[in-house]
């Protein structure tokens, strides 16, 4: 504001100037900023989601940036920074994520990267071969809260989303089984391998299988599971058996769940229960040794064929297995004897055995034995040549009994048949080679030319003139002989005839006198009866002439 002033001396007014305080427009521009900048800070750090720092073996196809965390194919976050832990021993990628995570970051929250991968039956993360790998996060609120956290290798098969159970199978290997690996339930795929880690201990292998809902509860505690992997080809004493699950089986491997008709009703097996893993679908079906009992046979013969685990049968009815094969020196007999240890189930025996007056095991195995009960190597298959061990009755075997090694029973064996013919014709040949060859083929020598000179008198004396004479006197006599016979043939009827006529009358002359008729019907008899030799003498004298000259020949 201005106001005038007059000036003493020259009466002429001064202007006076006073300033008004007031906010400059200049300074609304700065102030705008400050305010719009105060928004943008608050605004990103009420949006801002956490920060997690994930540890990974390698950072293959992992981008600052550029890589983004997903759930479910939804962007939750996207890579920051990757660098190396300061021992270089992994890979340290920091991701920062949106807001809703933030509650569900905790010690149950996993990371995987995901890339194009092949695993067992199973393909995954073929969509990463055009849009590059991402790391997939499966949030979990459970649990306490945390920023660090170490990925997964492997993406895992089964989430926490997933509907079914796991257990865990211990197997003595784990041959082609995999991650992703099938079980087979009556041919139909249920469930999968999700994991497999070795016992602290060395001696088996821990695997996960994860069996979908609702076919979980299938897995009973009378379940079992056996391997799938593969061609199964079994050369055993039964004959050639090929098994397989299915073509994917062959390829990949699998196993078989099988549940007992009889356990159906019974409740379903609880998550994480532990479950042996057999080999083969015999071994998971055999029946489990109730009252096991071991026994040894010594065999002095071979026992190729004979492998551990051959069946032990009682009269044809499986009762063991063969567990150990040795060999022992008897050095006192010179011999050298296979030792075969053998299980037998007394449980399945026993059903089967007659005890009699046998109080306890023992005595009825010595019963037994003592009614000749032996353990014999006998042939499975013709083919591949596999032994058995049986338990069987022999009849004419030697009188043995049961010899004790400790705590073990030795039971008697007895040769295989093939090995008794064997030695009958190595005795036979034994034998033979006592023999005296060399005196008998002198004698049979001596005993050919004797016959040789026999022959040569008997030609020689063939030709002679004297014999010569004889044969022709005797072709003549013979030729009398015939029409003597002949005429004989003709007659004899008629003069029978007639003499039994005449005796007819004779006997009504002398019909009372009995001693008279009786004379004369022995008569009539040695009369037919000459007759006979007569007929008798003729058809020999034709048959044999020669007997003229030699005589009837002794017999």
């Amino acid at each position: 504001m201005r106001t005038l002033m007059m000036d003493e001396n020259s009466q002429i007014p001064v202007a006076e100037v006073s300033r008004k305080k007031s906010i400059s427009l200049v300074w609304i521009v700065p102030l705008v900023a400050v305010l719009v900048g105060a928004g943008l800070v608050y605004t990103t750090l009420t949006e801002k989601g956490p920060t997690a720092v994930i540890s990974f073996e390698s950072a293959e196809g992992l981008e600052a940036g550029k890589t983004m965390v997903k759930y479910k194919d939804v962007n939750m976050g996207k890579v920051q920074s990757v660098r190396l832990t300061p021992g270089l021993e992994r890979v340290q990628v920091t991701v920062d994520l949106a807001k809703e995570a933030k509650d569900y970051l905790t010690d149950q929250t996993r990371f995987w990267v995901v890339r194009p991968r092949l695993s067992g039956s199973t393909v995954s993360g073929l969509g990463t071969l055009l849009s590059g790998a991402y790391i997939a996060i499966e949030p979990s609120k459970a649990g306490e809260p945390q920023s660090e956290f170490k990925g997964l290798e492997i993406p895992p098969l089964v989430t926490r989303e997933s509907q079914g159970r796991l257990f865990t199978l211990k197997a003595d290997r784990l041959d082609s089984l995999d991650y992703g690996s099938p079980v087979y339930f009556r041919g139909m795929k249920v469930g999968q391998v999700t994991g497999y880690s070795l016992e602290e201990s060395g001696d088996k292998v821990d695997i996960q299988v994860f069996i979908d809902a609702p076919h979980d509860r299938k897995v009973t505690d009378t379940a079992k599971f056996w391997s799938a992997s593969g061609l199964d080809l079994d050369l055993g004493s039964e004959g050639v058996k090929i098994n397989t699950q299915s073509f994917l089986s062959i390829l990949l491997g699998g196993i078989v769940l099988y549940t007992p008709t009889a356990a159906k009703s019974t409740k379903p097996a609880k998550s994480g229960r532990v479950f042996t893993l057999f080999d083969s679908k015999e071994a998971a079906m055999a029946r489990q040794y109730g009252h096991k009992a071991v026994f040894l046979l010594k065999f002095s013969q071979s026992v190729r064929g004979l492998d551990i685990g051959a069946p032990v049968e009682f009269r044809g009815l499986p009762v063991g297995q063969v567990a150990d094969i040795g060999i022992e020196f008897d050095w006192k007999n010179g011999q050298v004897l296979v030792l075969v240890r053998i299980e037998i189930d007394v449980n399945r025996l026993q059903p089967h055995i007659s005890k009699g007056n046998a109080p306890d095991e023992f005595q009825a195995l010595e019963l037994l034995v003592a009614q000749g009960m032996r353990g014999q190597l006998r042939t499975g298959n013709l083919l591949t040549g596999k032994l058995f061990v049986a338990l069987d009755f022999f009849k004419n075997a030697e009188p043995a009994t049961i010899t004790h090694h400790g705590k073990i029973l030795e039971l008697p064996t007895t040769p295989a048949p093939l090995d008794v013919l064997a030695n009958s014709l190595q005795t036979v040949l034994k034998k033979m080679e006592q023999l005296p060859v060399k005196e008998i083929s002198t004698r049979m020598l001596a005993a050919v030319d004797s016959i040789k000179e026999a022959g040569n008198a008997v030609s020689a004396l063939a030709n002679s003139g004297d014999v010569k004479g004889a044969v022709k006197a005797f072709d003549l006599l013979m030729k009398k002989m015939q029409t003597l016979t002949q005429e004989l043939n003709r007659d004899l009827p008629a003069t029978v005839t007639q003499v039994r006529t005449t005796l007819a009358g004779v006997n009504e002359v002398v019909s009372k006198d009995a001693e008279v008729v009786t004379a004369l019907y022995r008569a009539l008899d040695e009369m037919s009866q000459a007759a006979k030799a007569l007929r008798h003498l003729a058809e020999d004298i034709e048959q044999h002439p020669e007997s003229l000259l030699r005589g009837k020949e002794k017999k």
